[in-house]
């Protein structure tokens, strides 16, 4: 037996070529889903039930044959017509190994074939005895043609099948890469818009911590510029009552002391009010640039998303025409073997219908 496999990865067919003939069966190989694990099932039943079939018809040939020349060799008469009735047997299934051949042969070359066709072996041996030989000549080359055009169509349907096959397969990979490679940005926004979300909680309680000091300090400042005024105004009354008392003038001093000890620690709490004011604005001005940065990233996503879902729609696009295509190809295939059921008058030759297409694997898109 000689095989040859195709290099798909999920449809491969088998071209089987018999040793003592020109049978040839297309086995196909289709690997399905587990979902589609009936209709595989049910196809490799009908392969192999048509196997069977191609196997007892074969045996039933050789036997025939076996039969044939049984007979012929009870016949001593016709010696020249044994012969070449022989030459016809001895050939694979009856018939030359090209459809130009038969035409040039001679009629009595043909005549195996229409002994062949016959149901019964009763039928045969009639056959041979009372059917003229000009009358085989039109029938074989008849079924030669048909059986190539077959062969042709089925080869042609296979090959293109195949290659949209092929076609989907490369879109497929490349749609996945390209989703995978949106999704992995998704992520890595997600995970920074996370962290910038992050950043301006931590940010905004600093902020409220500032503010409640803030105004602990401004509380602290005004109770001190209270006590500022009521200083002063003791050493004005102090300075107006008794100008030449040396006590006065020691407690003018103190208080005066005083004074600029509390107005040394004014200066220096207004020093650390501004620097903390600086500081809020910073903060403040990078929260709102972390917002800014949040806004942005959710416009990525948004985009991100968008196209994603139009890949999807490509992808249900795509798989809707390959659908399309298929039924197509199958619907030549069936009006073809159907033509040439219905012009067959003679023989009992069964061809099967080839199995149905696997349909095309549906890539959803789904958002996390």
């Amino acid at each position: 037996m000689v095989s040859g496999h195709s290099p798909s990865h999920s449809l491969a067919s088998e071209l089987v070529e018999s040793n003592d003939g020109h049978e040839e069966i297309i086995k196909v190989y289709l690997k399905g889903r587990s979902g589609d694990k009936m209709i595989h099932e049910k196809n490799i039943n009908q392969l192999k039930s048509e196997v069977q079939y191609i196997q007892e018809a074969r045996s039933c040939l050789q036997k025939l044959r076996e039969d044939i020349s049984s007979k012929l060799d009870r016949d001593p008469g016709e010696s020249h017509h044994r012969q070449e009735i022989q030459v016809v047997l001895e050939r694979p299934n009856g018939f030359s190994q090209s459809p130009t051949t038969l035409y040039s042969s001679p009629p009595e070359m043909c005549f195996g074939l229409k002994v062949l066709l016959l149901p019964t072996v009763q039928d045969r041996e009639g056959f041979v005895c009372q059917t003229p030989r000009e009358l085989v000549i039109g029938v074989s080359a008849t079924c030669v043609q048909r059986c190539e055009s077959l062969r042709k169509t089925v080869r042609d349907l296979l090959a293109k099948l195949q290659e949209a096959e092929q076609q989907h397969q490369a879109d497929r990979v490349a749609f996945e890469v390209t989703l995978s490679r949106y999704q992995r940005e998704a992520e890595q926004s997600h995970v920074a818009l996370q962290r910038a979300e992050d950043r301006a909680e931590r940010k905004e309680v600093e902020i409220r911590e500032l503010q409640r000091r803030l105004l602990g300090m401004e509380t602290e400042h005004q109770a001190l510029l209270e006590k500022v005024r009521e200083g002063e105004a003791a050493l004005e009354e102090l300075r107006s009552k008794n100008a030449d008392c040396r006590a006065e003038q020691e407690k003018a001093a103190h208080l005066e002391k005083e004074v600029a000890g509390l107005r040394e620690k004014i200066h220096h709490l207004d020093d650390m009010l501004k620097s903390q004011q600086r500081k809020v604005r910073q903060m403040i001005e990078q929260l709102q640039n972390s917002k800014a940065v949040i806004q942005s990233k959710d416009t990525s996503i948004q985009e991100l998303k968008e196209k994603m879902a139009y890949l999807e729609a490509e992808n249900l696009e795509m798989h809707d025409r390959m659908e399309h295509l298929i039924e197509k190809q199958v619907s030549h295939a069936n009006f073809s073997t159907q033509t040439w059921a219905k012009t067959e008058n003679l023989g009992s030759v069964r061809i099967a219908k080839p199995p149905s297409p696997k349909p095309m694997p549906l890539i959803r898109v789904v958002e996390t």
